[in-house]
């Protein structure tokens, strides 16, 4: 008689606490839903390389010229000289004892003596 009584209230604890797991699992899947709608970001594409503009005076007047042909005219008009060729063997120096003493590894390397390079 006493399990008559008390089985309907237990019952109806049990279906509240069903009702609020099968909320909570309700808005878990929602969440979820919400995440794998959502569309990846698109990797970047890589810009192209664009011709820089001088913005030099005169910049108009060698835009359309190559960089060799700028060459060119800047030795006809002696500001950049043509040297001869040059062999590595008539390089004249002496080893640099002073400057191997001074390397130090966690500074960047000096710039080698004429030496150095034969």
């Amino acid at each position: 008689m006493a399990r008559l009584e008390v089985l309907p209230l237990v019952e109806k604890e049990k279906e509240k606490i069903v009702d609020t797991m099968i909320g909570q699992e309700l808005k878990n899947m929602q969440i979820l839903a919400k995440m794998k709608l959502k569309k990846p970001k698109k990797p970047k594409k890589p810009k192209k390389a664009k011709k820089k503009k001088n913005k030099l005076p005169g910049a108009k007047a060698i835009a359309d010229k190559d960089d060799y042909e700028l060459l060119v005219e800047l030795i006809n008009h002696n500001i950049v000289k043509k040297l001869p060729p040059q062999r590595l063997t008539e390089f004249i120096g002496e080893f640099n004892y002073i400057h191997s003493m001074l390397d130090d590894i966690t500074q960047s390397p000096r710039d080698p003596s004429m030496a150095l390079i034969r």
